[in-house]
């Protein structure tokens, strides 16, 4: 459970190249950071200011951590509230927030049950509903992204030509944690020699 020991509180993202920051509150902070530079990596971020920086400067230039650890909702509102109008400050500015508020929109709301018979409903009728041929053709677009990077064809080659080493051993050699390289050697595994 890699999110077991998550964290409540405020967090920043920093661009160390610019010394800039963004600042957010999750219930759960790694598992929002890991959204956020899943978003970030895919080019597909609904903050413009911190996707254009992240482009620009590329990820590693770009770090987070853990500000402030909360239990009550309410004080992680009011610890962030106070970041983004200034009663509080880190060593970098605050630019990447667009909202000039703090609160978390659906945070202990539950939708009805005709909103989520709604959503059952378009994922139904959705063009992108997961049959066997979109699955295939999502498999062959990671496929090709993955093979597109030398440097990351260079990780596969090592974790899957590799496997007298434990995924412990081929992780710290390739830097990846051994959770990845265990997926990435049961998915690449099959072409062993081939790389």
């Amino acid at each position: 459970m890699p999110y077991l020991n998550d964290v409540s509180g405020v967090y920043k993202i920093v661009n160390v190249a610019t010394n800039k920051c963004y600042v957010g509150q999750s219930v759960g902070i790694k598992k929002r950071v890991k959204e956020h530079f899943r978003l970030l990596r895919n080019n597909k971020h609904t903050n413009p200011r911190l996707q254009n920086s992240f482009n620009k400067y590329g990820e590693n230039n770009f770090t987070w951590d853990v500000e402030a650890e909360c239990e009550d909702s309410s004080d992680i509102d009011m610890i962030e509230e106070a970041f983004i109008n200034g009663d509080a400050s880190f060593d970098e500015p605050i630019f990447f927030n667009i909202a000039n508020f703090a609160k978390a929109p659906m945070r202990g709301k539950v939708h009805t049950e005709e909103t989520k018979e709604k959503i059952r409903v378009s994922k139904k009728i959705s063009p992108h509903v997961r049959t066997e041929e979109y699955l295939k053709k999502l498999s062959i677009g990671q496929i090709k992204r993955a093979f597109s990077n030398p440097e990351y064809v260079a990780k596969i080659r090592h974790i899957v030509d590799n496997p007298h080493m434990s995924y412990a051993e081929r992780g710290r050699m390739v830097g990846m944690d051994t959770s990845t390289v265990r997926k990435v050697f049961l998915r690449y595994s099959n072409l062993q020699g081939t790389i």
